[in-house]
């Protein structure tokens, strides 16, 4: 199995993303050592009771690999053994028969439009231009294009248009090319960027972003800034690049653009993918028209609707404020 990983990946890169292709061979490779550590035959088809010893293992601390994970594994398995039945003559594939984990239902930590901004206003405080100028282009690009921090590292300097406002052939999941439109403020903070990039980039440096030594920038370099001005903005929630791409969906939402529009800037291949930002829409709005019941007073109400406890009234009207500015925060920033 161990010799066939690398025709597999090779398979694989012509469909699914790089960082996906590395995923499934740490996957592949770690099954390889688990059959061997368990005396079994590397030359033999693994059996779906092998698959489902590996995948519920423990961890290195001896703690439970979540579903989630369980998950990410099957599926590199999964295809594998897909590939395994044409290419390697495997009589079918065994981890097709081990169903996927239920996964408890968790609504995506999101940043609101209040955080966004503060998310900008942040990096317009890193003392150093250059770094500055990088950081704030950086945010544009998750936070109004919801690119994939590894779509982001990956963009060339000759993909963006500044005269036309696009990001040019921008490859996604799956291998897919798409032409992004860029608001006019996205631009102008490219185009500083682009300018001061200059000063530290030679020009045989193909890629977009660039590090303080010219070189290309990369993904982790992205996450500890996202994760260094979260933390300056005092915001208690914890979200990541990828909370920027889902802001980036329910802002849209909450601003009245069409759930099919929202999908094609996202480039959800599946409608459903996208509906699940409309929940998140929802309930944010309950809970605002829920806090601005505080601003009737009860006294007004007919005997019916007064049996709540007398503090329910009160912590709504504590939240009443913050409910306020944050719908001045929406109308500024529409």
């Amino acid at each position: 199995m161990r010799s066939h990983i690398p025709a597999f990946l090779e398979h694989l890169a012509a469909r699914k993303s790089s960082r996906t292709v590395r995923s499934y061979g740490a996957v592949l490779a770690a099954f390889a050592d688990f059959r061997v550590a368990a005396g079994h035959d590397l030359a033999a088809v693994p059996s779906a009771s092998q698959v489902e010893a590996f995948l519920v293992r423990p961890c290195a601390d001896g703690t439970p690999r979540s579903p989630g994970t369980q998950n990410q594994e099957l599926s590199a398995l999964r295809a594998f053994g897909k590939f395994a039945v044409p290419e390697l003559g495997w009589p079918d594939n065994p981890a097709a028969a081990v169903p996927f984990m239920k996964e408890p239902e968790r609504d995506p930590a999101v940043p609101s439009i209040f955080e966004v901004r503060q998310l900008f206003l942040a990096a317009s405080k890193i003392a150093e231009p250059v770094a500055r100028s990088r950081a704030l282009a950086v945010l544009a690009l998750l936070s109004q294009l919801g690119l994939r921090v590894h779509e982001l590292v990956a963009l060339d300097l000759h993909q963006v248009d500044l005269v036309t406002g696009t990001l040019v052939d921008v490859i996604g999941k799956g291998q897919t090319r798409h032409d992004l439109p860029l608001n006019r403020e996205s631009t102008a903070l490219l185009a500083a960027w682009i300018a001061d990039r200059k000063g530290i980039s030679n020009e045989s440096e193909a890629a977009l972003f660039v590090s303080s030594r010219g070189t290309r920038i990369s993904i982790r370099t992205v996450q500890r800034l996202v994760e260094s001005l979260r933390r300056a903005t005092g915001t208690p929630k914890h979200f990541s690049c990828h909370s920027l791409r889902h802001g980036t969906a329910t802002i849209a939402l909450t601003m009245g653009i069409d759930i099919s529009t929202v999908a094609e800037l996202l480039r959800h291949s599946n409608l459903n993918t996208t509906r699940r930002y409309a929940h998140l829409v929802d309930v944010r709005r309950r809970d605002a028209v829920n806090r601005l019941g505080a601003t009737i007073p009860p006294v007004v109400l007919p005997p019916p609707i007064r049996e709540p406890a007398p503090e329910n009234f009160a912590d709504a009207a504590s939240n009443a404020v913050d409910v306020l500015e944050d719908l001045d925060a929406i109308g500024e920033a529409a």
